[in-house]
């Protein structure tokens, strides 16, 4: 079958889906099936951003990929050097369309990432071919993704035509099928959602400054007037006043209580505050679930100053670099054709995620200029100085290591004197 052929059959009025249409979009919901988590993985991912945690990790995560620069490198003969004149490095590092900066782009890209599992933007070109934007695509507009004549197709409300796989940039987090990713909070739905009544409980709890549900108790008997039907009866009537006047929002609110009458708390019981305190959606909890370092989201119990800079680095390799690849990968397949894939590729600078320890940073970029391995130069731009005199480009060498061939000059000059 044909693509234009799957496009028919894609919107005609009698569509059913069999072995040459196959739905990818809510693959993964054979996991959440059990009752308890029927419940709670539908979570809105909005409202898990109430927990400050939550937020901060998905804040931070998508700050870091924002602010890693992504450019264009072409193969040359001794490696790769950044090809600035490729229209892509231009789309990735500076303006990919005309409403948001990189910086934008890549965070809201982050952020449906972290949030959704899942990031859609499409690949705008001209009638050259030429790639000239990258429009972000809000995840909640995507409406299904299938398999069709061995093509996939996005369904996005908006466009009258499914968007084909090349014509999109899909970036994907934790997936079962390689086609659709799950989104962190599917999965932490659950816990999030107690923490979130465990908070709210907290809050309604302060409001009413500490007075929870109770009962009134009084030795006597409260009947109602029988010479009185259709009035309300005495414990209607307290009711109702203990109601209107706990309900003020006054501080000074005062409930007086005669004639006999206490107020009892029903309060939990010592066994159910412990279930609700272990229960707690603790900032350690949220950290594994964004796979961050705690530190990171301001949680400094089990840090040190001894090992901070550690913890800092694993961030950049375990939490960033597969964020990193990630997105390499995806552009580097979606934003060059096959011929071109041989020559150019996207990378991801990571160093400036290392520019705030400028002790470690100095000390790496010196040790790299005494080595050999960078000019004074290339030191400079790394620190974004301007190149110096034409002598800084000279690689320099160590006056006690030599190369093989520089052994082998000394011998014969010695041998020649």
């Amino acid at each position: 079958m044909s693509l234009n052929q799957a496009f028919s059959m894609m919107f005609s009025s009698g569509e059913k889906r069999g072995a040459d249409s196959v739905s990818y979009f809510n693959d993964f919901t054979s996991f959440f099936l059990s009752d308890s988590k029927a419940k709670t993985s539908s979570l809105n991912y909005k409202a898990s951003l109430k927990l400050s945690a939550v937020f901060n990790a998905v804040e931070q995560i998508s700050n870091d990929i924002a602010k890693i620069p992504f450019f264009v490198y072409k193969v040359v003969e001794n490696g790769s050097e950044r090809f600035k004149a490729h229209p892509v490095d231009w789309l990735l590092s500076t303006e990919p369309n005309p409403f948001m900066t990189s910086f934008i782009w890549k965070k809201v890209t982050a952020i449906s990432l972290l949030l959704r599992g899942n990031s859609l933007s499409k690949i705008e070109t001209n009638h050259k071919g030429d790639i000239i934007e990258l429009t972000f695509i809000d995840w909640d507009d995507v409406l299904d993704i299938k398999k069709v004549a061995g093509e996939i197709l996005y369904f996005v409300r908006g466009y009258d035509k499914p968007l084909l796989s090349s014509e999109v940039l899909h970036f994907k987090n934790f997936t079962h099928n390689g086609f659709v990713g799950v989104g962190v909070i599917t999965y932490a739905a659950q816990q999030m959602n107690l923490a979130i009544e465990v908070q709210q409980f907290s809050i309604t709890n302060f409001e009413n400054k500490g007075v929870r549900t109770g009962v009134i108790e009084t030795d006597k008997t409260l009947n109602a007037d029988p010479n009185k039907p259709g009035e309300a009866t005495p414990k209607q009537k307290i009711k109702t006043a203990w109601s209107s006047a706990m309900a003020q929002k006054s501080p000074d609110r005062i409930v007086v209580l005669d004639d006999g009458l206490k107020f009892k708390a029903i309060n939990i019981t010592p066994q159910e505050a412990q279930i609700i305190e272990m229960s707690r959606f603790t900032v350690e909890d949220i950290a594994r679930w964004f796979n961050i370092a705690p530190h990171k989201i301001k949680s400094l119990q089990q840090s040190t100053n001894n090992n901070i800079e550690q913890q800092s680095l694993d961030h950049v390799s375990d939490t960033m670099q597969p964020y990193v690849t990630n997105i390499e990968q995806e552009l580097s397949k979606k934003l060059f054709s096959n011929a071109d894939r041989k020559s150019y590729f996207v990378k991801g600078n990571m160093n400036v995620l290392l520019r705030a320890d400028m002790k470690t940073r100095s000390e790496a970029i010196c040790r790299y200029i005494m080595t050999g391995v960078y000019t004074r130069n290339q030191g400079r731009l790394l620190e974004d100085q301007n190149a110096g005199p034409a002598m800084l480009d000279e690689y320099l060498t160590p006056v006690n290591t030599f190369t093989e061939s520089q052994i082998e000059d000394n011998l014969k000059e010695k041998k020649n004197e």
